[in-house]
């Protein structure tokens, strides 16, 4: 009997205590077939050389509630950016410009995320590239959790921003190439 009133009362302290608990945070992986950087620069100011960087990893945090962020980690593949010419990825790849066998990636890393509207976000950062880290802000929005052919749960991300390369110590070619560097973050994550 003393063990059932004790049960009981536990129980009744828990109902009544009016809170309900935290929704669990969930780790997100990002899909490397379906996940990639695009690098925009504006070439002789009339058009534009564009580099696709493979996401190397990236790691997003969520309460299991809400498909906007809690944390973002990503890591981009320098040394493996193609512009689809093989004499520009070469020339890109040097210590001209990326100096990728010195600095191999390229970091992002979270610090604080506002939600701005349903499915909208934006992102405060750090960008760390070619030896430098600088603050970096995005604009990310996030597309509704599905399944797919294996059960597995799934979000697409897309993120935009953009930096000054000078900023990061690259300036080689300028007057032929663009300061302003505009990319855009898509990540097929996965549960």
């Amino acid at each position: 009997m003393r063990i059932g009133t004790l049960g009981f009362c536990a129980l009744g302290f828990a109902l009544g205590s009016g809170s309900l608990p935290a929704a669990a945070n969930v780790m997100w992986s990002s899909d490397a077939t379906l996940s990639k950087v695009t690098l925009s620069v504006p070439y002789l100011l009339v058009s534009k050389t564009n580099a696709t960087l493979p996401v190397e990893s990236a790691t997003i945090v969520t309460s299991d509630a809400s498909t906007t962020p809690l944390t973002i980690d990503l890591r981009f593949a320098s040394a493996s950016l193609s512009t689809g010419d093989a004499k520009r990825d070469a020339e890109l790849r040097s210590d001209r410009f990326f100096d990728t066998a010195q600095y191999p990636t390229i970091e992002f890393a979270s610090e604080q995320i506002v939600e701005t509207n349903a499915g909208t976000f934006s992102v405060k950062g750090t960008l760390a590239m070619h030896g430098t880290a600088r603050p970096l802000l995005l604009e990310g929005r996030s597309f509704a959790e599905r399944r797919d052919d294996d059960g597995r749960r799934r979000i697409r991300y897309e993120a935009t921003g953009s930096f000054r390369r000078s900023d990061f110590g690259i300036s080689y070619a300028r007057g032929i190439l663009g300061d302003d560097v505009s990319l855009v973050i898509v990540i097929e994550a996965v549960n």
